[in-house]
């Protein structure tokens, strides 16, 4: 176990061109504040998993490191939404506690780290949380789980314009939203889930998605047992989805109406290229 931390807003102006492409290593300690949470949080799992993405993935292989990485890093490290919903949390293990992490997704594809245009962009150590290198793989995995089944994280990741669009909306704090969209995308491009994520998201505006689909509340006594919990064995799970908290899942009724409803939405909205495949091969995304 390790002392969880916080960093200042003004820490950002050590977050130099040197510093995000890997030649500078300036002291952050005087932004430095101890992070007081009533429950365990072991650093050192966190470190393995960010440590086994980086050895198993190449540097092209983004989409495919996220994927992996973004359930075993929600697994790893057991957070409150209140608590993951602090920037200046991000902000440190953005800057101190897993920089190399940031500068090898987010750098330059080839691994060469030479020259400030290939560096990590400063958004991804201490941007708002869909752009942080690590807040938006954590949220990703709250957001997109059914309850303790984190499959369809892994399969919303594999298109990279889920994260980029739909997770940025409101209506991706909808459970049933998300779980009919992960079934609709399936398969589909890019370009298609762009569309989908906005037609969607114009159509909440008149219409009441939780009288079509109600969300089922998460359970407080699942979260509390998910957070206290000190026994966290990532090295279990290295080679197979972990289970998360045991929340109750969507519920199947709700998202076959969504279903129905997003997939007529896509079917009349306007998409620039429904034969582009859908991309597989990630190291910057579009955003």
């Amino acid at each position: 176990m390790t002392t969880l931390k916080t960093l200042d807003y003004n820490a950002a102006r050590l977050v130099t061109p040197g510093f995000r492409e890997g030649s500078e290593s300036p002291s952050f300690a005087d932004y430095e504040r101890d992070l007081d949470v009533d429950h365990p949080v072991d650093l050192d799992a966190i470190r393995t998993v960010l440590d086994e993405a980086m050895r198993r993935f190449g540097p092209a292989m983004g989409t495919e490191a996220d994927m992996w990485l973004a359930p075993r890093l929600h697994f790893a490290l057991r957070l409150t939404r209140r608590e993951a919903a602090r920037r200046d949390l991000w902000r440190w293990f953005g800057c101190v506690f897993a920089p190399d992490y940031v500068r090898w997704r987010w750098g330059s594809p080839d691994g060469s780290f030479s020259g400030v245009n290939s560096a990590a962009t400063n958004d991804r150590f201490v941007g708002p949380d869909y752009k942080q290198a690590l807040a938006r793989l954590w949220w990703m995995a709250e957001l997109f789980r059914d309850g303790p089944d984190y499959s369809p994280v892994v399969q919303a990741l594999g298109n990279q314009d889920v994260p980029n669009n739909l997770f940025r909306m409101d209506i991706a704090h909808h459970r049933p939203t998300v779980q009919a969209a992960v079934r609709v995308l399936e398969g589909r491009s890019g370009d298609e889930a762009n569309a989908l994520a906005k037609a969607t998201n114009s159509a909440a505006t008149t219409l009441v998605v939780d009288t079509i689909a109600p969300d089922t509340p998460l359970d407080p006594e699942a979260q509390l047992a998910w957070v206290s919990a000190d026994d966290v064995d990532v090295g279990r799970f290295l080679d197979e989805i972990p289970p998360g908290p045991t929340d109750p899942v969507v519920g199947p009724v709700g998202i076959e109406k969504l279903v129905e409803l997003m997939t007529a939405l896509l079917d009349e909205a306007p998409v620039r290229d429904r034969s582009r495949p859908r991309e597989t091969k990630d190291s910057q995304d579009s955003d």
